[in-house]
């Protein structure tokens, strides 16, 4: 796992002021990659590349690397766990190394871009042809590791942080207000949208085609969940034989995904997914598993730890507990916006980033459960979905009554609910189901008029009704499923692993989006995963006997950030501090009454309005720190 950073000059640009930053940009990417910096330059294109070993931990593993015959050059972040596989597939001989980087290097070698469909695994990566004059960018399928990229008049740069962008170029971010409209309500921006004006993150299962000399470049699909679906959907394949299947991928997945030249452990909840991670990593592994759960002070009691200590008994693994105070959190998210190079909304970073700097010292590699709630349907607004039309027209009828009863907290969640189902389109009924925004209590308000006008010429929905309109033939359970695969997992919690763990210099691994295992998973009917609309019956099915039947019989659980009551408490002189600067520094963005009405008002018993706060505190401390232009 590593940071990978490029800058290709534009033809009559050559001696552009990057090239001179090219060394102190690539250094921001330290915590990528703590074990080597390293950089490559030759004619108008110019690698770079911070190492984190975990597979051939010597210098034949170092990259930038070159083919043998020194045609193409690859400076690459990520794992193809297949990659033992490809070389007797592929009858690869005469490898210089056990690295999974050559392998993909041979790979392009001799099948060009076609070599990008065969790589199972997590990377983002750019090779070079210097005998075509092409260089291409290439993101894992389902958006696992970041890949983003800009072009100016002085040529195109790429990386994996936005960050290290930045710093080549020697500029400050410019707020891309046409994003903030999605970013308010999901706490992000979706697909390749950024905050930051003039830069793209590449699609997942997209590859980017670089002329060198033309200058010219095209994006195309290598893979495509649209595909895999549409697929003759296996309906004949009776439930043992679909129970079966899904299991074989699982513990396959798991398999593939322990290989490495340094301990593997396993963020272990105590919930279906990791347990059954858990379970097949203990039967493969060659020695005892290190499993690691957290504790952490801001949550109510001992939360998930008496299941997760059961879940390793029963499987036998050196566990190990793990008692977090929060200590400063104020410190902490200014780090982790840093890290994430935007306001990003998800609190779960919190607790995932004090993990991973508590266990990094000693653990380079962890399994993780992401994923299996996507693929499975494991969320209860698959429920709503599944009966989408009856319960739209309920809702259709109930939105006058809900305006004569009391303005509770639960008044507003049933109002936003209701609204969510009778939306005019089934796009933006699975798009509000996803936020805790109410369109019709005008969210925007927090910004000032001429912004607020600005924001709302973009489509908050428009994503989910390009990503829907790829799965049209679809039943409803999949239509979601799909959504959640595709939006929902790159664009929030993937982001969310990436940026809070590699702060720290962790990999993480996630088996359940293993692509074999998603290609079958998704060429299934709703019905067959969720049969009545019961949530991840499949994968209970295919655990049964495996996995403790409590574990599978138990509810979901999930640790919730307690960011309101910061916000009223330990975070409240931060938020003040902030809005201050920011007031002053930017008096045409936020509606600064607005804000402070919603703080005063939050937490009386009324509409819940930490979320939003949340949001415009991180916004604030991205302007802040990060000396954000926010242009008309």
């Amino acid at each position: 796992m590593c940071g990978i950073l490029g800058f290709v000059e534009r033809p009559g640009r050559e001696g552009a002021p990057a090239a001179l930053r090219f060394a102190a940009a690539v250094a921001t990417l330290k915590h990528r990659g703590p074990d080597a910096q390293t950089h490559w330059r030759e004619d108008r294109v110019l690698l770079g590349h911070t190492r984190l070993a975990i597979i051939e931990l010597s210098e034949l593993g170092a990259q930038p690397m070159h083919s043998a015959d020194g045609r193409h050059v690859i400076t690459y972040n990520g794992e193809v766990y297949n990659f033992r596989e490809l070389v007797a597939s592929e009858k690869l001989a005469g490898l210089r190394s056990g690295s999974d980087t050559e392998v993909v290097l041979r790979l392009i070698e001799s099948q060009g871009v076609a070599a990008f469909a065969k790589l199972n695994g997590m990377f983002a990566f750019a090779v070079l042809d210097r005998q075509k004059r092409k260089l291409w960018l290439v993101r894992d399928r389902l958006g696992i590791k970041p890949l983003y990229f800009s072009g100016n008049e002085d040529g195109l740069a790429f990386a994996s942080e936005i960050k290290a962008i930045h710093a080549l170029r020697g500029s400050r971010p410019q707020c891309e207000t046409s994003a903030l409209h999605e970013w308010l309500y999901y706490g992000n921006p979706l697909g390749g949208h950024t905050l930051h004006r003039g830069v793209e993150q590449l699609l997942p299962g997209y590859y980017l085609e670089l002329d060198l000399d033309s200058f010219n470049y095209t994006k195309r699909a290598y893979w495509s969940l649209a595909e895999q679906a549409q697929r003759a959907p296996r309906v004949t394949l009776d439930p043992p034989t679909l129970i079966g299947e899904t299991r074989r991928l699982l513990e396959q997945a798991v398999r593939r995904q322990l290989v490495a030249d340094v301990p593997v452990g396993l963020f272990l909840s105590g919930g279906i997914d990791s347990s059954a991670l858990a379970a097949f990593a203990t039967r493969h592994y060659g020695r005892r598993l290190s499993t690691y759960s957290a504790g952490f002070d801001f949550q109510r009691g001992e939360g998930e730890l008496p299941k997760a200590r059961r879940v390793a008994a029963h499987f036998n693994t050196a566990h190990h507990e793990i008692h977090i105070a929060g200590g400063d959190v104020g410190a902490l998210i200014e780090r982790l916006v840093h890290h994430h190079d935007m306001p990003f909304a998800d609190a779960a970073n919190i607790p995932l980033a004090l993990m991973a700097g508590n266990i990094s010292a000693h653990t380079k590699v962890v399994l993780q459960g992401d994923g299996g709630d996507e693929l499975f349907g494991g969320y209860s607004r698959y429920f709503s979905l599944g009966r989408y039309l009856p319960l739209r027209g309920a809702a259709l009828l109930l939105q006058w009554p809900q305006r004569l009863t009391p303005r509770s907290a639960f008044h507003f969640r049933a109002r936003r609910y209701l609204r969510a189902l009778a939306a005019p389109r089934l796009s933006a009924s699975m798009a509000l189901l996803l936020t805790s925004e109410d369109p019709s209590l005008e969210p925007e308000a927090i910004f000032m008029p001429a912004l607020r006008a600005q924001v709302e010429r973009s489509d908050a929905f428009a994503r989910h009704a390009e990503v829907l309109q790829e799965f049209t033939g679809q039943d409803r359970l999949n239509q979601m499923s799909f959504m959640d695969l595709m939006i929902t997992l790159p664009d929030t919690f993937l982001e969310k692993v990436d940026r809070a763990t590699m702060a720290a210099s962790l990999e993480v691994r996630v088996p359940f989006l293993d692509h074999d295992l998603v290609d079958f998973v998704a060429s299934l009917p709703g019905e067959k995963k969720m049969p009545g609309g019961r949530q991840k019956w499949l994968l209970k099915a295919a655990l049964e006997g495996i996995v403790p039947a409590e574990v599978l019989q138990g509810p979901k659980a999930g640790l919730e950030v307690p960011y309101g009551s910061w916000l009223q408490g330990a975070l409240r002189p931060l938020f003040s501090d902030h809005l201050a600067t920011f007031s002053r520094q930017h008096p045409g963005v936020l509606d600064v009454d607005q804000v402070r009405r919603l703080f005063a008002a939050s937490g009386a018993g009324g509409k819940d309005d930490s979320y939003m706060l949340w949001k415009v505190l991180n916004l604030m401390i991205w302007s802040n720190n990060s000396h954000v232009e926010f242009a008309g």
